[in-house]
């Protein structure tokens, strides 16, 4: 068994991927082509937006979306304590300040009362998780009052009472990492966003400042999202929603097994699409040992929270106590949108048989 085996998506789709990347490398054109507008025009059209602007990675979706709204160096940005370690370089990478907010013990995401106690005159802009696809808070943190750039990296097709993630912050930055949802075969990243003037300055920021060759109008980079990778999630986002519908029968599963155990699991805000299934156990090392035994994988996302990584420790430190609690005890279980049954029923079988055969552990 495999924890999220990404080569199950090319067996289903080989013909339309080998296809795509024919048509692709025939037409000669592989930066900033074709394959890109379209993809760019039926990604925003999924994500309820009117634009898409693709670039190389999901870390530089945030940092260009950053740039676009205005952050400078210098400047503060609200980031949750609980999250991959990109959400926050992807702040430092501008010259601005990370600061870390507590999570919520229950959904796991940004916690507003947190974040508006480290609010203060210098943060100009709030870069709130969608953690493992769970919608976060974005009503509660919009009374903060600065923008929300959403990291909407993991939550492809995630949706809550406001709409569809990605679609309520100024705008939202997406990874298309291989082992996300909807994933390309290398990195990839993308911004979406309803305004058509944010969409303009991303897409200057994106390559060299320029609309026409040779001719910068502002401080630009390179970070562009390229014809082949464009032309096979062309192909893949017609599968999303089937494959995030296969991910939530099986977090709807697991939930119902594990319901009775002693474990906790992400508390719903609106729909996930469950890019990963994580539970708390206090005896999560030993559950993983359980597991390794069977031959079920498991990870931790994530061990470290960012607050305590030696990376931002020249940061003024911050107390995340929730973000401290969960990172001891989470442990996500194999979930991906081409498991088969008996894959779910084996991961079931072997969760329930560790707890039901042990004495609860007090915490």
């Amino acid at each position: 068994m495999e924890f999220n085996d990404v080569r199950l998506q090319v067996d289903q789709l080989r013909d339309d991927i080998d296809s795509a990347i024919s048509a692709t490398l025939a037409s000669g054109r592989y930066i900033l082509g074709p394959a890109l507008e379209k993809f760019e025009e039926e990604f925003a059209r999924y994500c309820k937006v009117s634009e898409g602007v693709g670039v190389a990675s999901g870390t530089d979706a945030i940092s260009i979306g950053l740039r676009a709204i205005g952050v400078r160096s210098g400047d503060h940005v609200l980031v949750p304590a609980l999250s991959a370690p990109a959400t926050a370089m992807a702040v430092t990478a501008i010259g601005a300040v990370p600061v870390f907010a507590d999570v919520s013990l229950e959904d796991f995401t940004m916690d507003p009362t947190s974040a508006f106690d480290r609010m203060t005159s210098r943060v100009r802009a709030v870069v709130p998780v969608h953690l493992y696809g769970m919608p976060a808070r974005l009503k509660e943190l919009a009374e903060l009052g600065a923008p929300l750039l959403e990291d909407a990296a993991q939550a492809h097709g995630s949706q809550a009472a406001w709409g569809r993630c990605g679609s309520f912050g100024v705008a939202a930055a997406f990874s298309f990492y291989p082992t996300k949802n909807l994933g390309a075969y290398g990195d990839g990243g993308m911004i979406v966003t309803s305004s058509v003037g944010f969409a303009d300055k991303c897409r200057l920021l994106r390559n060299y400042g320029q609309r026409e060759s040779y001719s910068s109008e502002i401080l630009g980079q390179n970070s562009r999202l390229d014809e082949l990778q464009a032309a096979i999630l062309r192909v893949k986002l017609k599968r999303l929603e089937v494959w995030n519908r296969r991910r939530r029968e099986i977090a709807a599963a697991y939930r119902t097994a594990f319901a009775e155990l002693p474990i906790s699991m992400q508390s719903e805000i609106g729909t996930s699409n469950y890019h990963l299934f994580a539970v708390i156990s206090p005896e999560r090392d030993r559950l993983r040992d359980h597991l390794r035994s069977l031959g079920i994988p498991t990870l931790v996302h994530y061990p470290v929270p960012l607050h305590r990584q030696k990376a931002f420790a020249e940061l003024s430190p911050a107390r995340c106590p929730n973000a401290d609690a969960l990172s001891s005890k989470l442990v996500s279980l194999p979930i991906h949108g081409c498991m088969p049954p008996s894959d779910v029923e084996r991961v079931i079988d072997a969760v329930q048989r560790f707890f039901r055969k042990r004495p609860p552990v007090e915490e």
